[in-house]
């Protein structure tokens, strides 16, 4: 594989999204572009998918949103995790911590193929 290849946030982007609003509410472009600032520059990241995700974690029980009218600009709909959104970035945590193992377990034979 070429060092070059970009990388698609794929399925953990639910993930990312869900450790964000943990942290603090916010709405659908402020998610956004804190996702553009804290993955690797390789990583695309698709604005429809971000949004798609929100509405999806909303529907499902995992956020909750008001609209909010800012000091300037349009009203905004500000996204905050819920009790079920908790339990479900619980199990993604588990999860990820599955896949960091294994990944540790492939790196760890790798290096000792060297």
């Amino acid at each position: 594989m070429p060092a070059s290849r970009g990388y698609q946030t794929g399925k953990h982007l639910e993930a990312f999204i869900l450790v964000i609003l943990a942290q603090e509410s916010m709405h659908g472009g402020a998610v956004l572009n804190r996702l553009k600032q804290l993955l690797p520059p390789v990583w695309t990241i698709d604005d429809g998918h971000v949004y798609r995700l929100l509405r999806n974690l909303e529907s499902e029980g995992a956020l909750q949103s008001d609209w909010v009218t800012e000091a300037a600009g349009a009203p905004v709909r500000l996204y905050r995790l819920t009790d079920a959104g908790r339990l479900r970035l619980a199990d993604w945590k588990e999860e990820i911590e599955t896949r960091v193992a294994s990944l540790n377990v492939f790196l760890d034979l790798w290096s000792h193929s060297q």
